[in-house]
């Protein structure tokens, strides 16, 4: 007697090695006779590709998808499964070929595992950026993981650094100068001048302060001449200090300073560092002056520049 379930094996198998493709041992084999794993492939494969130009949801069909946007746009990744469906290993690939950032979110409330130590909601791909995304198959908390977000130019995107830098003041600040042993009185240094880059305006330039969009570190100079020439009297500098300060949480903490004991009426100073920031963190450039006489100095040119440098 023929059995039902080994005939309909074997008919199988002899349909599909009419496309050179071989069951052997649990596994199967396109255009070899040997397959060593459960798939193995001699040969090209292709998958889907889609080109787009507006936001959007993610398919279940999709695989690779274009994104050729002149406007700032937004593809969804498919929301979870629970049980049967649970497509846990899906991957999907995006390719953002246009002009503008192609933000890649989270369905609802799920997250995106970047890698930073907390989800998040979503991920900018700058344009000439590629992200590759997979499903964990959780369907709570960080539900993707993002494994490569990277670019075909070897210098990152603008949009990704956000690189900043201040145009060197003419006009003079004046500010209050420590009287006696102190306390010491820092007056942030301001910009009215503008900015000659300032991406997505991470730079206000009316109170000085860089606030950052994304969390990660960041490369930071500043400079500026503490000059007294044109105050009343020219009363010399006992001492000058310029800091780069963190404002986080209502309290300032200094990064670095520079001092200069005695410089005389006129005197440049520079201050850099790399830190650490949160996102929504500022970092600002300020000064304090002693001076001979009367309670006023000035500074003038001027700026501060800088960008993120790293996750």
């Amino acid at each position: 007697m023929r059995n039902p379930l080994l005939l309909g094996t074997l008919t199988l198998c002899a349909f599909l090695s009419g496309y050179t493709s071989f069951c052997q041992t649990g596994n199967t084999g396109v255009g070899t006779t040997t397959p060593g794993s459960k798939l193995t492939v001699n040969g090209s494969m292709a998958a889907q590709y889609t080109t787009v130009a507006a936001s959007g949801t993610v398919g279940a069909n999709d695989f690779y998808i274009a994104y050729n946007g002149s406007a700032d746009g937004t593809l969804t990744l498919p929301a979870a499964i629970s049980g049967t469906g649970n497509f846990m290993g899906r991957m999907y690939h995006f390719k953002n070929t246009g002009t503008a950032v192609l933000t890649i979110a989270a369905n609802g409330t799920e997250l995106i595992d970047n890698q930073s130590g907390a989800g998040v909601a979503s991920v900018k791909v700058p344009a000439g950026y590629y992200a590759f995304f997979i499903a964990k198959g959780t369907t709570t908390g960080t539900t993707w993981e993002l494994v490569l977000l990277s670019s075909a130019n070897s210098v990152p995107a603008a949009a990704s650094t956000y690189p900043f830098s201040a145009t060197p003041t003419s006009s003079r600040q004046t500010c209050t100068a420590t009287v006696g042993a102190g306390p010491y009185v820092r007056t942030e240094i301001k910009y009215p001048q503008g900015a000659i880059a300032n991406t997505a305006n991470v730079l206000d330039t009316a109170n000085g302060r860089f606030t950052a969009p994304a969390s990660g570190y960041y490369l930071f100079y500043g400079a500026t001449q503490f000059d007294n020439g044109l105050v009343a009297g020219n009363p010399t500098f006992a001492w000058a200090i310029l800091y780069l300060v963190k404002n986080a949480g209502g309290a300032n903490t200094i990064l670095v300073q520079s001092y200069e004991s005695n410089p005389g009426t006129v005197k440049g100073v520079n201050a850099s560092c790399i830190t650490y920031l949160n996102a929504g963190e500022t970092v600002s450039m300020a000064g304090a002056a002693q001076v001979s006489g009367g309670t006023e100095y000035q500074v003038v040119v001027s700026t501060l520049y800088g960008y993120k440098i790293a996750n």
